[in-house]
């Protein structure tokens, strides 16, 4: 039960901030882009493979990535290298209502990415207070609900779509979007 009243504290709190951000917003090609944010859930190993072998095939296209990732275990990531484009958010970096508070986060959301990639398959508070919060001009994620107010263009998946695919797809419709005519 308190979970639930943090929960709607946070969406609150979510919605009424995220109201007040100016950002300017513009469609941007992969292939225009240099700076690409990337927010994930990390619950296993797979995902992080999966979010690993996408932010080495960006920066093979010259992009210069960060990558922040939930984590609700400390002990999951004590099994991954550190890396210097990847930071992580714990619990106990969030406030009572689900906001992220940790210097990752503000880090995060102050930094005026060409691209952010929300690469969670669901609903996790403290990712969309990143992604609401975010100063990046285009935003790109998974079709939601609670998240089409803060995406720019969101992507739709069947019932049973993965991770992979959401990449994917997310791939190839940031590499076509407002292509310039080749003629």
């Amino acid at each position: 039960m308190l979970t639930e009243i943090r929960r709607k504290a946070g969406t609150f709190v979510l919605r009424r901030e995220s109201a007040r951000v100016l950002r300017d917003k513009r469609i941007c090609n992969l292939s225009k882009a240099s700076d690409v944010g990337v927010l994930y859930y990390l619950h296993d190993e797979a995902t992080y493979s999966l979010v690993s072998a996408f932010v080495k095939q960006l920066q093979e296209e010259g992009k210069h990535v960060k990558a922040l990732g939930y984590v609700e275990s400390k002990s999951l990531t004590g099994r991954f290298l550190p890396r210097l484009s990847y930071d992580f958010l714990y619990p106990s970096g969030l406030s009572w209502s689900f906001k992220p508070v940790s210097a990752h986060a503000r880090d995060f959301i102050e930094t005026k990415f060409d691209i952010l990639i929300d690469l969670s398959m669901k609903d996790h508070l403290p990712l969309m207070f990143l992604s609401g919060l975010s100063m990046a001009t285009f935003k790109v994620g998974l079709d939601s609900g609670p998240r089409s107010d803060f995406l720019d263009l969101m992507i739709k998946l069947p019932e049973n779509g993965k991770l992979d695919d959401l990449i994917k797809h997310i791939h190839h419709y940031l590499s076509e979007i407002n292509k310039e005519n080749e003629n």
